[in-house]
Parts: C-alpha cells; sequence; structure tokens
C-alpha cells in the first residue's frame, strides 16, 4: 500500500510504500530530501514526523536518541510509512532536480589503489549540483555511490574510485572500464556542502573521504573566499594520498592548514588517527565548523569527541559518512 507524504515547508509531495524506507521513495520521486549515509549513522535525514505513523528499523543511536524519538523525530532513511505522513523537514530546500544522464570517460589515472576518473557530459546536457554532493555511477547494471571531487564551474566531473580486490564495481574500473567508456550518472544527491558563515572551518577525511572536501576546496578557490581552513587527512600509508600537489596549489590560493596522517611512522606525517591528532590540536572548537567524510566509525568517533569533549556546537558538525563497498 502506498501512502502520501507531505513536507510541511513546501507544497510537495510524494508517495511512499510501507516496503520503501522513505528516503528511497523521495528519491524514486527524484525529490533531493537532505541525507548521507543512507544507513542509519550521521543524523543527516533526521526529520520530525508531524502527523501520522512510521516504524523505523535498526539505526545508530548516536544519530538518534530516544529523547529525539520521544519528541517524534525519525531518520528517512531508517524510516517506514504505516500511515499518510507529514513530515518537518529543517531547512529544506527544492535543490537541483535529478537526473540521470549518459557520460564517456575522457580520462582515467590510477595513482596507488585510487582510480581518477573525469567524465564528460554530452555537449546538451548540464548537471547542476552543490560542492560535497554526490552522485550514483551505474555501469553494466551495478550502481555505486561517489562524492563528485570537482567544483561545479569545471568541464568534466571527478570521481576518486578505491580499488577493493574481488569487488564487482572496482576490479571492472580497473579491468573493463577506459577512456572512451560509456557510462551513465545519476544526481545531484546528498546536502553536504559548505554552509555560509565566516566560522573558521575544520576539514577531517579519511581515504577517498577527500573527494567532497577537494570539490568545496576548489570552489573556495574559485571564489577567493579565505576562511581560515584546517584539514585533516589521514591513510593507512603515505603512498595512499593522491592528488597532493593539486592540494598544495589549493593551499596557496587558500587560508589552509593542512596536515597528512597516517598509521605507519613516515617523516613529515602525523602518526596516528586523525581522530588523536583532533584531540591533540584543537583543544576548543566552540567557534568553529566541522566537516567530516569518512566511515561511520570515524564520523562517529569525531563527533563524540568534538561535541563531547571540544565545546563544538552540534549544529555545526557536518558530515559526509559512507560505507566502503565494492
Amino acid at each position: 500500500m502506498a501512502y502520501t507524504v507531505r513536507i510541511q515547508q513546501a507544497s510537495v509531495e510524494f508517495y511512499a510504500s510501507e516496503q520503501d524506507n522513505l528516503l528511497d521513495s523521495a528519491l524514486q520521486a527524484q525529490l533531493n530530501l537532505p541525507h548521507g549515509c543512507k544507513s542509519g549513522s550521521c543524523g543527516a535525514c533526521k526529520c520530525k514526523v508531524v502527523t501520522g505513523d512510521v516504524e523505523l528499523t535498526d539505526y545508530s543511536s548516536s544519530a538518534l536518541s530516544e529523547d529525539e524519538i520521544t519528541d517524534n523525530q525519525v531518520l528517512l532513511c531508517k524510516a517506514h510509512a504505516k500511515s499518510d505522513l507529514i513530515l518537518d523537514i529543517p531547512n529544506f530546500s527544492q535543490s537541483f532536480p535529478i537526473k540521470t544522464l549518459p557520460a564517456k570517460i575522457e580520462n582515467l589515472t590510477k595513482v596507488g589503489n585510487v582510480a581518477i576518473i573525469q567524465l564528460k557530459l554530452p555537449a546538451n546536457q548540464k548537471l547542476a549540483f552543490y560542492p560535497g554532493q554526490y552522485v550514483d555511477l551505474i555501469y553494466n547494471g551495478e550502481s555505486r555511490s561517489y562524492s563528485i571531487a570537482s567544483a561545479p564551474h569545471q568541464t568534466s566531473l571527478e570521481l576518486n574510485i578505491r580499488y577493493r580486490p574481488g569487488g564487482t564495481f572496482s576490479e571492472a574500473v580497473w579491468t573493463q572500464m577506459a577512456v572512451g567508456s560509456i557510462v551513465r550518472i545519476r544526481g545531484p544527491l546528498g546536502n553536504f556542502t559548505l554552509q555560509n558563515s565566516n566560522s573558521p572551518i575544520l576539514m577531517v577525511c579519511t581515504g577517498t573521504g577527500f573527494a567532497p572536501i577537494q570539490a568545496i576546496l576548489q570552489q573556495m578557490a574559485l571564489e577567493n573566499n579565505q576562511r581560515a581552513i584546517n584539514l585533516v587527512w589521514g591513510n593507512f600509508t603515505a603512498n595512499d594520498f593522491y592528488n597532493v600537489e593539486q592540494l598544495k596549489q589549493l593551499s596557496q590560493q587558500l587560508n589552509l592548514q593542512l596536515t597528512l596522517c597516517t598509521d605507519q611512522e613516515t617523516e613529515g606525517f602525523y602518526t596516528g588517527l586523525v581522530t588523536q591528532y583532533v584531540e591533540q590540536n584543537f583543544p576548543d572548537l566552540a567557534k568553529s565548523e566541522v566537516y567530516a567524510c569518512g566511515n561511520p566509525a570515524m564520523i562517529e568517533n569525531l563527533f563524540n569527541l568534538a561535541t563531547n569533549k571540544l565545546n563544538l556546537n552540534k549544529a555545526n558538525f557536518f558530515s559526509d559518512v559512507f560505507t566502503p563497498t565494492a
């Protein structure tokens, strides 16, 4: 059975079945509601049920507390409609339309275990998006989500894809895709992007969580945005970093301080977790905004650290959570 879901802030409705969660139902209707991880870990899709009934499936308690549940708050990615609904979605705005478009691989470079792919859209098509958003990449019937690593003004879309041995999709990237290959993309998706303020910025990422950070930094450079930025990027080894020269060029255009963290002791790198570095070097984040991109465990640990020990206002923590997929 399908139910009608209305968003209180706008004259927008969509239909949701009991089988699909509210977020998936909205995306199927080409409506990009606020979201991040799609796994109940980040809390980006949190909203309030004004009227109606929902059923929640498994989620992280750090994303939705018992007090919030008592206040009728839910996670769109984990809520299933049991009746018609009215939702109160904070800061809702009708974003850029979600499109499915063909794209040609214009360039494919492999740096260590990361493939840097440049996609060219048809001449008569354009994908409007905010720096920090992501797309679904579709190839041979398989689909995976990847953050856009380029800014909107650039002529091609960059995606950063980490190789995972035996993974159906990453094996295709390494062995089948080549310059000239045709893929499809669906987006823009997600709501991770830079907020309009003058607050100091702490960016924390691991692995290819650097991709949306790169897009935001490129946009800031274009706009000559000189907000103070500290970027802390972690990887297992020094060889896992990529686009470092481009990042150093961006640091010359921006008010940016860069720290690279590795698990293995390496000269010129901080040895340890990104959360350890943050705890040691940023004792007071009361006036800052934090932008975090990486796996759910890192995001949850950083959120707890920043809000419980380092004075960060919870409303100033923005995250792009991804669960590694093959």
